[in-house]
């Protein structure tokens, strides 16, 4: 039923990608522009601009991912502008060509335009999607590099041409330059060509392997450039963002595995487990052959397991596997119910299939509201502050910076997304909201080195008056479930009582937070 990997995709079923496309490149647009702002958005968007204005993740500014993302929405925004609305129209275009991408392929293997259809739509309807893809953040990007890489790999054979496995092996390099774990995946696909190349398998391999070369190029010319800093920002700050340590807390990963098939909070656990338990049953009835979706379910246990590998875990990170397990149970699906007869049987199976779909789509209505309107339950977003996170109050914040800032003036703000899109200059140490609470287990000349600023250099700052303007919250006494923000939060009320005590006084407020500047005449110097 999956036998024709080269077949010419017809007018019609390109009419119907595109259609699909557009229909998810406008949903995932109204969720990007209307979703609340998601913390870590601030400092990718920040980074990006630094890399816009010639400077360099690690070497210039402190960043803790893999260095592509900044290079991509960086070259991005130089095109399309350096702005919130312009950021986050890439991040739902990402996701809308990886949901096109994924659909392509259930296509492709199922020849039924209705399975297609049904993909696109679990695409949009998963929570763990349209939660965390259509916002700054790595996993739309990485997200759709990985499924690009699957896609080539599962059509590996002895009778393709050598640039498929290439071209698989660049969007693998491409995507750990994303999400630097990733690479863990490297061992699956390398399998699964080594299985199916047959008498090609040498070429194969290597074809596969220059590409994943060729892909992790950012990464290794930033290593070359400063190989501490490199190791420090990917691995260093992991292990002294808890008191886990790197690879600690394993209870909590535990409880975080289980919220991702059980729980509500920032996952949706009946669509997660509807999908997995469907994948595992169907493809059990499948035969032991070559069988592309079974390489997707294995990426998402692998993509599984590494999630689990971070400390602390987020159950948002295992949405790097859902794509895998959505085409997984669309395809067999799809081919089981082929193999049935016509009959009382196959009726039943497609009614069994609607019940499923309705309930699966039905669970995300409640998550729609969370993320566009009330904000319960949404990651990162304390109880009756929700509203601080609208993008409408963050570009209220950065236009008052703006009237209160002079061009290029450096302004401290305690989380990047302020000044993100505003003609001011962040403080060196703070272009990453991550760097604080970890300040004070560097030495300083370990600070200088990897770019991060301790709360006394801070305040030895506001004694100078330098920066003139400050961005601060004003909500530090809400307690937050995040340790590292938590952390913050403390450093920040402490910091606003030397603010008052330096001379600084408060110039703007939009809502929470407030802009403060130092004038000598009001000072009384």
């Amino acid at each position: 039923m999956f036998t024709s990997r080269d077949r010419v995709v017809s007018l019609p079923e390109t009419l119907l990608l595109a259609c699909v496309f557009a229909a998810l490149a406008a949903f995932f647009t109204f969720i990007a522009w209307h979703r609340f702002v998601d913390g870590d958005e601030g400092f990718y968007l920040l980074a990006s601009r630094l890399v816009l204005e010639h400077k360099r993740p690690y070497l210039d500014f402190f960043y803790t991912q893999a260095p592509l993302l900044p290079y991509v929405y960086g070259a991005w925004m130089r095109c399309f502008g350096v702005t919130w609305l312009s950021g986050k129209l890439l991040a739902a275009l990402l996701t809308a060509l990886l949901g096109s991408l994924m659909s392509a392929e259930v296509l492709h293997l199922t020849r039924r335009w209705f399975a297609a259809l049904l993909a696109a739509l679990l695409f949009a309807s998963s929570t763990l999607i349209f939660g965390f893809y259509p916002v700054v953040k790595s996993y739309s990007l990485a997200g759709l590099l990985l499924f690009g890489a699957y896609v080539l790999v599962s059509k590996t054979s002895a009778d393709v041409s050598l640039w498929v496995p290439g071209a698989a092996g660049l969007l693998l390099g491409l995507s750990v330059s994303t999400r630097s774990y990733l690479v863990l995946t490297l061992p699956i696909l390398l399998c699964w060509i080594i299985k199916n190349s047959e008498q090609a398998l040498r070429g194969s391999v290597l074809s596969f392997l220059c590409g994943f070369g060729a892909g992790v190029v950012p990464c290794l010319y930033l290593f070359a450039a400063s190989p501490r800093a490199f190791l420090f920002n990917n691995v260093g700050y992991h292990a002294l963002r808890s008191n886990g340590g790197l690879l600690g807390m394993w209870s909590e990963k535990v409880f975080a595995l289980l919220a991702v098939f059980l729980s509500r909070v920032e996952s949706n656990g009946l669509q997660t487990s509807l999908i997995f338990i469907s994948s595992l049953v169907l493809l059990r009835s499948m035969p032991k052959r070559r069988y592309a979706p079974r390489l997707a379910f294995q990426m998402a246990l692998a993509i599984g397991l590494i999630s689990l590998l971070p400390t602390p875990v987020h159950p948002q990170y295992f949405c790097l596997a859902i794509p895998f397990l959505l085409l997984t149970a669309v395809c067999a699906f799809a081919d089981y119910l082929a193999r049935l007869e016509r009959g009382p049987a196959r009726v039943g199976v497609a009614v069994l299939c609607g019940v499923l779909v309705a309930g699966y789509v039905g669970a995300a209505v409640g998550d729609f509201r969370r993320y566009l309107v009330t904000g319960d339950d949404v990651p990162g977003l304390e109880p009756g502050l929700a509203n601080d996170y609208r993008l409408a109050q963050v570009l209220a914040v950065s236009r008052a910076v703006d009237q209160i800032a002079a061009p290029g003036e450096t302004v401290a703000s305690f989380w990047p997304g302020y000044i993100f899109q505003t003609h001011a200059e962040p403080l060196r140490g703070l272009e990453n909201d991550f760097s604080l609470p970890i300040a004070g287990v560097l030495s300083a000349e370990r600070r200088a080195a990897y770019n991060i600023v301790a709360p006394e250099d801070v305040e030895a700052g506001f004694e100078a008056h330098q920066p003139r303007v400050v961005v601060l919250r004003d909500h530090i006494s809400v307690p937050s479930n995040v340790e590292y923000r938590q952390k913050v939060r403390v450093v920040e009320d402490e910091l606003r009582a030397s603010l008052k005590a330096q001379g600084y006084y408060r110039v703007g407020v939009v809502d929470d937070i407030s802009i403060y500047a130092f004038s000598p005449r009001v000072a009384g110097y």
